[in-house]
């Protein structure tokens, strides 16, 4: 399973969210431990943590990949 993968099955990269190949090769360029983390971060703060940083209307939300 690709970085990529790994990241939108944790719930870290929306699937509804295109990223272009560049932003795709950069991701699977982490290391294991760079994705273990990020999905260890999200997992601890949870989702409520994550979308209620969100404004209406804006363009990326915090819970969703931002590299």
């Amino acid at each position: 399973m690709s970085n990529f993968e790994r990241l939108q099955a944790a719930g870290l990269i929306d699937v509804q969210h295109s990223l272009t190949n560049d932003e795709i090769t950069s991701i699977n360029q982490l290391s294991s431990t760079e994705v273990d983390a990020l999905i260890s971060v999200r997992a601890k703060l949870g989702d409520d943590f994550f979308s209620r940083k969100v404004k209406v209307g804006d363009s990326h939300r915090m819970g969703t990949m931002v590299l």
